[in-house]
């Protein structure tokens, strides 16, 4: 047993005091990794689906066709000249394509937006049933959406939607001053000395890029774009119409 005086009291009560304070930090230091794994996971199990809402299908291809294989999406642009807008360049049928719509998603709300598309077919069309296409939509107010779907219907389930990147959204600086952009390659193009002329003038002129769309070509005039290519001259995009 132990025995303690009356003066012993005070300073084994402090004692106590001070061992408990100790066992109780001590738990609650071993809580708090638990406490703050609870919270992240409850975040997780609980975060808006709006990032789910605006994933999509992102397309990767130069050009895509909608499922009614009447209109192709090249790619997107955001266009502030006159009013906030989004022109989408195409390929559409002039008399079959009549009514759009630009599916917008806005985040991080993931609230849907549907905007009748105004169809500018362009003129020199050849002859051709097809041609070229300006497919303008207004965006939402207080939304700056990065990708748009482009739909038949003002209904349906834009995860079921191809998305396209709407294009220089964020200022970016300029990388050519001048550049040129050339009909598409196509029918197995072999005029190779016409080609070297052409590229030389163009650099003459002060053009630092030259665009090329190409469709096919001859295996020679493939070591030709190889060697402008490495050169830093020529951007090829392939061309699959």
């Amino acid at each position: 047993m132990i025995h303690c005086g009356k003066k012993h009291i005070g300073p084994v009560i402090a004692c106590i005091l001070i061992f408990a304070s100790i066992l109780i930090c001590y738990w609650k230091d071993l809580q708090l990794p638990n406490t703050v794994t609870r919270k992240i996971l409850r975040q997780a199990t609980t975060a808006s689906p709006a990032g789910q809402l605006c994933r999509g299908k992102h397309s990767q291809n130069t050009i895509t066709p909608l499922k009614d294989n009447k209109t192709f999406i090249i790619s997107p642009y955001f266009d502030d000249r006159e009013s906030k807008v989004t022109r989408v360049i195409g390929i559409v049928h002039h008399e079959d394509v009549k009514q759009l719509y630009c599916w917008f998603c806005c985040q991080p709300s993931g609230k849907i937006y549907v905007s009748n598309a105004k169809i500018d077919v362009h003129s020199d069309r050849f002859g051709f049933p097809y041609g070229a296409a300006d497919i303008v939509c207004l965006e939402p107010e207080n939304c700056d959406p990065t990708h748009v779907s482009v739909h038949q219907s003002a209904h349906g389930n834009i995860d079921q939607l191809p998305s396209f990147e709407i294009k220089n959204r964020k200022t970016e600086p300029i990388s050519a001053d001048f550049t040129v952009c050339i009909s598409a390659m196509f029918g197995n193009y072999n005029n190779v000395l016409q080609f070297i002329q052409s590229m030389e003038m163009y650099k003459i002129l002060g053009a630092q890029k030259v665009v090329i769309y190409k469709n096919n070509c001859s295996h020679l005039m493939e070591k030709v774009l190889k060697f402008y290519v490495e050169e830093g001259t020529v951007e090829i995009i392939p061309w699959p119409i």
